[in-house]
């Protein structure tokens, strides 16, 4: 394997998920905080057929990668490309939910660092369907669903003790995203929908109880 290889890498048109690429990053397993951006991408495309040809020309000889667990492909999580699963829409005996793997689907997770080795911010680039440069309105976030491309960077990392290699895989290093349909992010609040008569909607104004209606507290005599 050469050392320090990295090739460029770009998603074709693909639907995107858990983009988090402003303020401080999503937080790791390790506690480290990054920038990450996954592509859910057809499981026989360009993209994915070049990440496992860069495996295969540059792992470290000798090493074998193996399944984490049966639900995970022999090969997938060590080298950016996972199964992708969806609501089955029925939950387990502990009411969970259950996902079932699509399998002509697969997810390509890309992540960085927030900042540069001198501390300076990072900052992901962002261009339109027209291939050109943008910012995105204060405060917007990119939502799932929307639909883009991903460009960034693959690289072969080794975990290694004692001069033996115990885990090695492949990196994908997330530089700019093409967004060609925004669907913006919105929190869930976790409130449902309520059928209450004179039930405030926000349209025409609020419809309840008003400052006027309430009767005044008692006052207490002293």
């Amino acid at each position: 394997m050469a050392k320090n290889t990295i090739e460029k890498i770009s998603t074709p048109k693909a639907k995107l998920a858990w983009v988090n690429i402003s303020g401080e990053g999503k937080e790791n397993l390790s506690g480290k905080t990054k920038y990450v951006a996954t592509a859910i991408v057809p499981a026989d495309c360009q993209a994915v057929q070049a990440i496992k040809a860069f495996w295969d020309a540059n792992k470290p000889a000798g090493f074998k990668s193996e399944p984490k667990s049966e639900s995970v492909p022999k090969g997938y999580k060590s080298i950016g490309i996972y199964p992708h699963k969806v609501d089955s829409g029925r939950t387990d005996e502990d009411g969970d939910k259950i996902y079932e793997v699509v399998d002509d689907l697969v997810e390509l997770r890309f992540s960085t660092d927030t900042t540069f080795p001198d501390g300076k911010p990072k900052v992901i680039q962002i261009y339109n369907s027209k291939n050109r440069k943008v910012s995105l309105p204060e405060g917007t976030q990119i939502g799932n669903d929307s639909v883009g491309c991903i460009s960034g960077a693959m690289s072969i990392y080794t975990t290694e003790k004692a001069g033996k290699i115990l885990d090695a895989g492949v990196t994908l290093y997330l530089n700019a995203i093409q967004i060609l349909k925004l669907k913006e992010y919105e929190a869930d609040a976790g409130f449902e929908a309520h059928d209450e008569e004179d039930g405030w909607t926000g349209d025409e104004g609020w419809t309840g109880e008003t400052e006027a209606s309430v009767e005044p507290e008692a006052k207490v005599k002293l």
